[in-house]
């Protein structure tokens, strides 16, 4: 028997008669929704209505949450191999409450996300069951792309016109969608946070089996490692406490003095990742942004992952491979797969994140939408990143049996000034954070050495951008590695010693290790390329400037909110060449900005206006209103540190 499928109707929906849903010649039956979800039939076009068709349908096609026995005439999975696009039941236009039931069908069913948006223009009468299955793949496309399900939703809407009518006809249509979304988006979320307590967990292991390497090598009397580790270990504290102390300085004591037992207690990453995974609210005081977090991540692995693996790598050659004992090698590993792991998320949630994407498209992407592509790209990043850093300590290791500390600091320093000098002829040693002077002299270095330091130990994908080594330098800075390693390994003799370590490793074992793990490396690389969006490669090879890339975020966008950024940024990197157009482009724009006064360009964006921009002593008084006046003020009397945190915070989509 046939039943009609109850959908709710909105004020101006079309009266249709029962009998005209399945006029149609197949045979196909349709599934009885009204009376499986035991719908109210009276006329409401409401969120929960609609809310409830599409939680019906998933149940009635997934037999592990259905309270009732899937009907064997219910409708196919869309675009499953064995549908026959061809058939008569496909090619047939559906009614607009057949097709509101299909496209919750195929959003339940078949969350695979196209490389595209699709392209449907058709009316809604028009619609066929293939149709709306590329609609729906559609709607994964805008919640993979744009920046909330809100967003994505207002955008799959303006891009199908059918989905517009069907809006207009059912008052709520828009709002069902949100909520569909949402539990779409809530799915995917499940990854992040595995991803999330992985990371918090490894971070937490690998501080914890370091803490016992101190006691055992104080035990062993090797207190030389014992005091490195344990100066590594108080240093990364040491950090995460002051970070801490900058994000909750407006807290009261109490409040602080909690956050500092969590960092001292070595609880800090989890109670991160719960907050993060709960979704907990930013409380007052709090400034650290996502860029921060990054920040404090790749401190982690500078001060403490990456010199704790050249530390342990060491004790181990010196005790002999035999001698080391189970937990030395536990905690060696521990370091290699937090540092590479840490680095593999990083560059993964730079990639995914839908702001960047949406900013940033030519740059963030790279990561494939299916399965298969998402595996292969991350254990590629890991791989990586295990590789290289495997090759570079062990390098410096070699380095230094030849010739000591003193030769491991002319090929690290050596290097070093090799990015310098490259920035130096570019033009681009400056960071974009605007800040001058010496502080932003010693703020730009800094960064310039994290950037560097990262890229070289642990080659974290997103320091390819153009304001950190740029890709032909990321590039560049691999096969580096690769042959330095292989250098080393070939000028090793047996003889070579330092500090009693002489005749530990013979020259084949040299030869053998170093050949795996610089072969793993490019292996690791090559299988990144050929596994990412082949748009994308070109990335890891440009030539593109920090500087040729901020002044692009005047030159190349039509949108003014966009193009303002572009005073955000220190002006070492742009004033000198597109000053004059920036300064025509403001007293051209700045008028129309202050008479209408666009929701974005806000007291904060109009105190990034300096005095010389405004020709117009009228204008410029209209501009410097009692409150852009006060952040003016208040910036004046900032620190660096609180002016560096400001202008991270208000760069969301900008350099990064």
């Amino acid at each position: 028997m046939k039943v009609v499928p109850h959908v709710p109707e909105g004020d101006n929906a079309e009266r249709r008669s029962p009998t005209s849903f399945h006029d149609h010649d197949d045979d196909e039956d349709i599934v009885d929704i009204s009376e499986q979800s035991h719908l109210a039939t009276n006329r409401k076009g409401s969120t929960q209505a609609l809310g409830n068709v599409s939680g019906v349908i998933t149940n009635v096609h997934d037999p592990k949450t259905s309270k009732h026995p899937t009907p064997a005439t219910a409708p196919p999975t869309p675009l499953a191999p064995e549908v026959n696009i061809s058939s008569s039941s496909l090619r047939r236009p559906l009614d607009p409450p057949e097709v509101i039931i299909w496209l919750y069908i195929c959003l339940a069913q078949n969350k695979n996300v196209p490389t595209c948006q699709p392209d449907v223009k058709l009316p809604l009468c028009n619609l066929t069951k293939r149709d709306v299955a590329d609609i729906a793949s559609g709607l994964h496309y805008n919640l993979t792309h744009e920046v909330n399900e809100e967003e994505a939703v207002e955008t799959f809407l303006h891009c199908y016109p059918s989905m517009q009518e069907l809006n207009l006809a059912y008052g709520d249509f828009m709002n069902s969608l949100i909520v569909v979304s949402s539990e779409i988006l809530s799915d995917q979320q499940k990854w992040a946070k595995v991803k999330l307590f992985a990371s918090a967990g490894l971070s937490l292991c690998d501080m914890i089996t370091d803490v016992f390497m101190v006691v055992e090598y104080f035990v062993r009397k090797e207190d030389k490692y014992a005091w490195a580790i344990l100066g590594c270990i108080i240093f990364n504290l040491t950090s995460q406490s002051i970070l801490t102390f900058l994000q909750h300085r407006k807290n009261n004591r109490r409040r602080q003095l909690k956050e500092q037992v969590y960092v001292w207690t070595l609880m800090k990453p989890g109670v991160n990742a719960w907050r993060v995974a709960s979704r907990s609210q930013k409380e007052k005081g709090a400034v650290v942004s996502a860029i921060e977090l990054a920040m404090c991540k790749g401190l982690e692995l500078v001060v403490e992952s990456i010199p704790g693996t050249l530390i342990q790598l060491m004790a181990i050659m010196r005790s002999g491979w035999a001698e080391t004992s189970k937990m030395a090698y536990f905690s060696f590993f521990s370091c290699i797969l937090t540092s590479a792991f840490t680095s593999a998320i990083m560059s993964w949630d730079w990639d995914s994140s839908k702001v960047q994407r949406r900013f940033v498209p030519w740059f963030y992407g790279y990561i494939p939408s299916n399965s298969f592509g998402k595996v292969a790209v991350f254990t590629s990043l890991f791989t990586l990143s295990s590789f290289n850093l495997l090759t570079r300590a062990f390098a410096c290791l070699l380095f230094y049996l030849k010739g000591g500390v003193q030769q491991v600091a002319i090929f690290l320093g050596g290097e070093f000034l090799l990015f310098l000098i490259v920035k130096v002829l570019q033009g681009d040693l400056w960071h974009w954070l605007p800040i001058y002077g010496i502080p932003g002299a010693c703020i730009s270095f800094f960064f310039r050495l994290m950037a560097k330091l990262l890229s070289d130990w642990t080659a974290v994908a997103q320091s390819r951008h153009p304001s950190d080594v740029g890709g032909a330098y990321f590039s560049f800075n691999l096969g580096l590695t690769v042959a330095t390693g292989a250098f080393a390994a070939l000028s090793y003799n047996v003889g070579d010693g330092e500090g009693g370590m002489e005749g530990s490793l013979s020259e084949n074992s040299v030869l053998i290790f170093m050949a795996f793990v610089c072969l793993g490396t490019v292996v690791s690389y090559a299988l990144l390329l050929l596994s990412m969006k082949k748009e994308y490669r070109y990335t890891f090879f440009s030539v593109k400037t920090g500087k040729q890339y901020t002044q692009e975020i005047f030159t190349m966008n039509s949108d003014s909110e966009r193009k303002f950024k572009i005073l955000s940024k220190n002006t070492h990197l742009w004033k000198k060449t597109i000053g004059v157009q920036v300064k025509s482009w403001i007293g051209e724009k700045l008028p129309v900005w202050i008479e209408e006064q666009p929701e974005w360009f806000n007291d904060e964006k109009m105190s990034l206006i300096t005095d010389d921009m405004v020709e117009d002593p009228a204008m410029l008084v209209r501009l410097r209103t009692k409150n852009v006046q006060g952040i003016l003020d208040q910036r004046r009397r900032s620190s660096v540190v609180e002016d560096m945190l400001q202008a991270l915070n208000s760069d969301e989509g900008g350099n990064k």
